[in-house]
């Protein structure tokens, strides 16, 4: 049998924090955001406390997932980031676009 990794281990491995691998998850599995044809998360075996587990393969994936992220996909989870990380403030950005930045700074004079 091979070895399984909590969420918190493949965390560490990958040098990420566990929340950015449950945000990854509750982006790939949520209806409402359009992902990338070629951008693919690996299912992990869950136990019955709701831990995620992952083989050393499927923390491999996850690293190439977190690698096209930051390269050939990059920004496809902004919309997803900017609503449910960043709360009323993003939601505002996302709605106001560049015109935010501005008009912060009319409001700031």
């Amino acid at each position: 049998m091979s070895e399984k990794f909590s969420t918190a281990r493949a965390a560490q491995i990958l040098d990420v924090s566990t929340k950015t691998i449950i945000r990854w998850y509750k982006w790939y599995n949520s209806k409402y955001y359009e992902k990338p044809v070629g951008l693919v998360l690996p299912k992990p075996e869950i136990d019955n406390r709701g831990t995620m587990l992952f083989t050393l393969a499927q923390v491999q994936e996850l690293k190439r997932f977190s690698q096209l992220l930051k390269t050939e996909y990059r920004g496809c989870m902004a919309e997803f980031n900017a609503m449910y990380q960043w709360g009323k403030r993003g939601t505002q950005i996302l709605q106001l676009g560049k015109q935010y930045k501005k008009k912060k700074e009319t409001l700031n004079e």
